[in-house]
């Protein structure tokens, strides 16, 4: 059986309370209605707010990387940014298409001529090739004939 005196004594009014802040003026800080927060030193202050949350609801977007609400306006106009980007480079690629192409069609044009060079080339070679056929033919027939002549005077002197 205990006795409540082997309780210890409640000392509960010495104990501080230390619901107050430290801040002199906190009192002022705790009646205001809207307060800014604070800076993070942890957020991004250069967030391309890439990811954005829609809330119906709230009518409103916050990026769901920082956590910043984002006027739509501003949001769609940099979004309309991007696209004129997009747009301007794909502008830019169909006329270096386009440019390729026109000298794609040259080179083809010039690969035919080339042929067509060669062709020509390869008839003026075989034709030269014929010549010097006929004229190696006739110079074997007339050193042939040399030969012979030479042979002839050789037995008649």
């Amino acid at each position: 059986m205990s006795d409540e005196s082997d309780l210890p004594p409640d000392d509960s009014d010495n104990v501080l309370v230390f619901t107050r802040r430290f801040d002199a003026n906190a009192d002022i800080t705790e009646m205001r209605n809207f307060v800014k927060a604070p800076d993070a030193k942890s957020k991004n202050r250069w967030c391309t707010h890439a990811k954005i949350l829609v809330d119906d609801h709230l009518r409103q977007l916050t990026c769901r990387l920082c956590g910043k609400v984002i006027d739509p306006f501003d949001w769609i106009n940099s979004v309309t940014d991007g696209e004129t980007k997009v747009d301007w480079e794909l502008q830019t690629l169909r006329r270096e298409i386009t440019d390729h192409r026109s000298g794609l069609e040259k080179i083809k044009r010039e690969e035919l001529n080339c042929r067509e060079r060669v062709k020509t080339l390869q008839f003026k070679l075989s034709d030269l090739n014929a010549e010097i056929y006929k004229a190696n033919k006739e110079l074997a027939f007339l050193t042939e004939r040399i030969g012979q002549v030479k042979a002839l005077r050789g037995k008649n002197s």
